[in-house]
């Protein structure tokens, strides 16, 4: 099989089905799985999924599970997938034409390249940012708070969200968001997937370094778009009610694992 494509999901069961549907409309020559992880959704979705996608996609598995976290999930999916290639997907993915197999073959047809993602667009179709640089010690708070907003805010945000390269052209970078990449399987196999002391929030990051630290490269590969319906970060909280988000308080937590993790390496 040439691909296996991972979705977790937790309590998105609309977002699954139009993720699902938007997969199998597409014409592609490539075999293909789809392995659907449920972490333990109070919303029915695993329900919906057996009734409503199953019998209706014959490429497409469930696992039914609790809420271990997103990377934990992806390698519990993974674990029996069979395709040469995952593919890792958020569920409010839409894949747009042709998008898997462009990517495929740009992942495929070169040695040395580990983890490839495309460009990701909001549904008003502008960019999203989804290739960055290594992020350091104050860049969350300057992305989640007004202190983006002073010199030292900005200048960090601009190096992090690497805004000198033309976005238009493939490029090498340090790492992807995981709303959506594939990773060859000998790869995640070498680097054994995601490291789950992350439960939620820059497991993506990691990955990626441990993919450069494996000795293969990232790439960024804007020939080929999806939608991601992501909400945009914003910044509009006082600084110091932000810290009070929960949302804002584990993707802190995840960081500082993060820098802790790579500080001397």
């Amino acid at each position: 099989m040439d691909l296996s494509i991972s979705l977790v999901n937790y309590n998105t069961k609309n977002l699954v089905k139009q993720f699902v549907k938007s997969a199998s409309s597409l014409q592609s020559s490539l075999s293909y799985e789809i392995i659907i992880t449920d972490n333990g959704s109070r919303d029915g979705s695993a329900d919906l999924i057996e009734r409503e996608i199953l019998p209706k996609y014959e490429t497409v598995r469930l696992i039914r599970g609790k809420n271990v976290g997103f990377g934990a999930g992806h390698n519990i999916g993974l674990k029996s997938a069979q395709g040469e290639v995952f593919m890792i997907v958020n569920s409010d993915i839409v894949l747009l034409e042709d998008a898997i197999t462009p990517l495929y073959r740009f992942l495929t047809e070169n040695t040395a390249y580990g983890i490839v993602g495309p460009k990701l667009i909001y549904p008003d179709l502008s960019i999203q940012p989804s290739c960055r640089a290594w992020p350091r010690l104050l860049t969350p708070i300057y992305r989640r708070t007004k202190l983006g907003r002073t010199l030292w805010g900005r200048r960090e945000l601009l190096r992090y969200d690497i805004n000198d390269y033309d976005k238009r052209h493939p490029k090498k970078v340090d790492w992807l968001a995981g709303a959506c990449f594939m990773i060859k399987k000998n790869v995640w196999t070498d680097i054994e997937g995601f490291d789950e002391r992350y439960f939620m929030y820059c497991e993506d990051i990691d990955l990626c370094r441990k993919t450069w630290g494996a000795g293969y490269e990232v790439w960024y590969y804007p020939n080929v778009a999806m939608i991601h319906y992501h909400k945009r970060l914003s910044a509009q909280k006082k600084w110091w009610k932000s810290l009070f988000d929960k949302t804002t308080r584990v993707h802190i937590a995840s960081h500082l694992k993060y820098i802790k993790k790579w500080k001397s390496r």
